[in-house]
């Protein structure tokens, strides 16, 4: 897909942004417009207090690097460092191509949400926040379904706490067979030694009885 850049432009267009739109390139240098832009598409993924206007160099590449790590990476994008520096220095270019990569990204996951989430014929208690379960009615054909759908990011958050749960999960099933096998260890131990006394006092009545029956032949 060749870049476009009147349409990147009505692309930012479509979105309130905080700053005044003029020069693309030192408007976005700090990362404040882009990470406003994001917040819509991942609320929870985007806190603006990490995102405050910044005119040094080295503060804009701060804002750049937690965007890139805490956001962008939900995209399958990781900036290099040399594009970061660009950006945050209002190279002119720079800021288009990466408003490019994100804006296609977008589209195709907007489109394939959309493909996943079925013909939906009405939806019903939308979240304003988007981030509820959500009642639909599905038409399938000449039926119309009952379901439910998660906005993405809470069924990210899900899927990450399932797998904290069995982290954890792997984690207690070693330790109960750690526990297990020093139990073992403990129980065979205990059998040793209780053998050892078996046979101490079975040695001890032997030499009991011996010495009587000497004490005996001597008296005689």
């Amino acid at each position: 897909m060749e870049l476009n850049i009147e349409e990147i432009y009505k692309w930012i267009d479509g979105y309130t942004i905080s700053r005044q739109k003029r020069n693309i390139a030192r408007d976005f240098s700090d990362a404040v417009p882009l990470a406003e832009i994001l917040k819509h598409h991942f609320p929870k993924a985007v806190d603006l207090h990490n995102y405050s206007p910044k005119n040094a160099t080295a503060q804009k590449i701060v804002n750049w690097n937690i965007l890139n790590k805490k956001v962008l990476t939900k995209l399958n994008i990781n900036l290099p460092s040399q594009t970061i520096d660009e950006l945050a220095k209002s190279t002119p270019g720079a800021i288009e191509k990466v408003l490019f990569e994100i804006k296609t990204k977008l589209e195709k996951k907007g489109k394939k949400d959309r493909e996943n989430a079925g013909d939906v014929y009405l939806v019903e208690g939308l979240s304003p926040q988007g981030s509820a379960v959500v009642p639909i009615k599905v038409k399938t054909g000449s039926k119309i379904l009952d379901q439910k759908i998660v906005p993405s990011e809470v069924y990210d958050t899900m899927k990450k706490g399932i797998e904290e749960k069995d982290n954890e999960i792997n984690t207690l099933k070693t330790k109960v067979t750690h526990l297990e096998s020093l139990v073992k260890i403990k129980d065979e131990r205990i059998n040793d030694l209780t053998e050892q006394i078996k046979r101490l006092s079975s040695q001890q009545y032997y030499s009991s009885s011996a010495s009587r029956l000497l004490n005996k032949v001597s008296l005689n």
